[in-house]
């Protein structure tokens, strides 16, 4: 069974299809939140806080094993990290996913936590300053937004977290097209990483 999730070098459309796939199948468990929390109480419910941990699971799962599996075409991750960003645009300040906006959050949390914890990761690798600044900011991010979509709720905190969601997805992607040349695998042996 592990060897059918394990990290290997995709094409072009089968990095897209997986994570297409990883982003669909988070949303298809979230839309069926219903089964548990019929009355919508979401965060203080105990019940709705188990039910997130699949979406959990598959989030943070899916990115790592989409970012392991993208090396020969890392332009897939910079595409999906900008899908990210432009899906919290529309859900965030347009009526574009109507009824199942919140099934859209639900689906961009771990989204954004896989991939908050993949960029502190890549980022703490390279191994100088800013990038160990930006991992630990990446790292801070994703720790906030778990702990906001599933114990807080606050408002204020959603209202600073949206703009600051979009503006680090696209600053991910950016970088996640260049974050191979520390691997050895590159054949960089420049010591970066």
């Amino acid at each position: 069974m592990l060897k059918l999730i394990a990290p290997r070098d995709l094409g072009p459309i089968p990095a897209a299809a997986a994570a297409a796939f990883v982003a669909l199948a988070i949303f298809a468990w979230t839309e069926r939140t219903v089964l548990v929390d019929p009355e919508r109480m979401s965060v203080p419910y105990w019940p709705w806080k188990l039910w997130q941990i699949g979406p959990l699971l598959m989030g943070c799962g899916g990115v790592w094993w989409v970012w392991l599996s993208t090396r020969h075409v890392p332009w897939v991750r910079s595409l999906a990290l900008g899908i990210l960003a432009l899906v919290v645009l529309a859900n965030a300040y347009s009526d574009l996913f109507g009824d199942h906006w919140g099934d859209v959050w639900r689906t961009v949390n771990p989204l954004f936590i896989g991939s908050s914890s993949v960029a502190a990761v890549a980022l703490w690798r390279c191994g100088c300053t800013a990038g160990r600044v930006g991992a630990v900011v990446s790292a801070a991010l994703g720790a906030l937004v778990f702990a906001n979509g599933y114990f807080l709720d606050n408002g204020v905190i959603w209202q600073i977290l949206n703009p600051v969601r979009m503006l680090t997805a696209l600053a991910w992607t950016a970088g996640a097209v260049q974050a191979n040349v520390a691997t050895p695998e590159s054949g960089d042996s420049s010591g970066n990483g």
